[in-house]
């Protein structure tokens, strides 16, 4: 087969998997998903015994997983502490004002650009999220999905437990709570045994649990 025959045949696979991502631009997502067909197939060897498309849905994961992880927003501490303050100054001046307070006034109250402004509010969109009161019994498994109703406390809290997580780890609580993936699917994706996912997710779940428990 062509380039060209390769990628037709595979394009409703790849805008498949690229569906799954948020927060990254899809078409860059494609253009990885491209680049990851046409080396899956070079690499494909039918005597393997597994079907093509498991092969290639598994490099073009891995591929489209990787560019997500680069383009995740760091959120510096000086920009966690902006936050604060506009979160504060949006309180005081819409009752002031007698209405919610826009950027532009927060920005003019502060003293600072309605650009620094719209990076603080903005980085905060792709924050790993916490919905949860500390004192909740609900497990940490449970708490991890619900990323739509959160405090800016509870989010901050649960980026850092992460960091308390090795490279592997975070793979897969990435992969299983981020992305939506069974831990069959997670063990394709990462190589490794459905067995061994289910026994790291455990541990990383017990680690980061004790991180925000200290």
């Amino acid at each position: 087969m062509t380039k060209e025959e390769i990628i037709a045949t595979n394009s409703k696979l790849i805008w498949f998997i690229a569906n799954k991502f948020y927060g990254v631009d899809k078409e860059d997502l494609y253009q990885t998903g491209v680049k990851a067909i046409l080396d899956a197939y070079e690499k494909y060897d039918p005597r393997e015994g597994a079907k093509f498309s498991t092969f290639a849905y598994k490099a073009i994961y891995g591929a489209m997983y990787k560019l997500a992880n680069q383009r995740l927003l760091k959120v510096s501490r000086d920009i966690v502490k902006l936050k604060k303050n506009i979160e504060k100054a949006r309180e005081m001046l819409s009752q002031k004002y007698g209405h919610e307070a826009s950027n532009q006034e927060i920005a003019a109250f502060l003293e600072i650009s309605i650009e620094d402004i719209e990076l603080a509010l903005a980085s905060f969109e792709n924050l790993v999220s916490l919905d949860a009161d500390q004192k909740s019994e609900r497990s940490l498994s449970e708490i991890i999905p619900d990323q739509n109703k959160n405090n800016l406390d509870d989010k901050i809290l649960i980026n850092d437990s992460m960091a308390t997580l090795d490279d592997f780890e975070k793979d897969i609580i990435n992969l299983r709570y981020f992305h939506d993936l069974t831990q069959a699917e997670t063990a394709k994706v990462l190589n490794t045994s459905q067995v061994k996912v289910s026994r790291y997710e455990k541990r990383s779940l017990t680690k980061m649990r004790d991180y925000i428990n200290l």
